[in-house]
């Protein structure tokens, strides 16, 4: 059992302290991850802190189906209410590049490299849909699997996705002055 999928059912066994486990482990994560489908850090802010206001509410039954990790399921349900959201406001409207920035405090804390903060930056520049891949592999670490799992993509989808928006992101570091072998 993962350590979300522990701290989980803890909580609805009566452990409050799990939820507060919960939300260290993930809260950040799932932010920056949000923040990149709605573009506006305080509207991801309140689509995470209304993810974690779900499992506290309606205590959906998590279960560990096709090896989804609760991580997985968590950024799922994140992405749900996110999608939900715009719709809901009708927003589905991507920002231009000049709206679509970083809460630099936040990233400064969450991106320990410079290289991982020169990534962030040029992330900002894609649209909201090649964000959201690249962010779930790169820096949430999941596989195509467990990508097709949150997305609704076929895996092949997400390898095709991510090879070409990998290429489209080595053009934006160039020019942020890092060549191939920094990558």
């Amino acid at each position: 059992m993962d350590k979300g999928a522990e701290y989980y059912l803890k909580y609805l066994q009566g452990d409050d302290d799990a939820l507060v486990g919960l939300l260290r482990e993930y809260r950040d994560g799932l932010i920056l991850y949000i923040n990149g489908i709605v573009g506006d850090m305080p509207t991801a802010e309140d689509i995470a802190e209304d993810t974690f206001f779900r499992l506290i509410t309606k205590k959906p039954k998590y279960a560990k189906l096709d090896n989804a990790s609760f991580r997985t399921w968590l950024y799922g349900v994140g992405r749900s209410i996110a999608y939900d959201r715009l719709r809901r406001d009708k927003r589905i409207v991507y920002t231009d590049l000049p709206e679509r920035q970083a809460d630099e405090p936040f990233e400064d804390a969450f991106f320990k490299s410079e290289i991982k903060k020169a990534l962030h930056r040029c992330l900002l520049k894609l649209s909201p849909e090649k964000y959201e891949l690249i962010w779930l592999s790169y820096f949430e670490e999941f596989d195509a699997k467990q990508i097709s799992k949150i997305t609704g993509k076929s895996e092949a989808g997400v390898y095709t996705s991510l090879s070409r928006i990998r290429a489209e992101l080595r053009k934006l570091m160039n020019e942020e002055g890092y060549t191939n072998e920094d990558l």
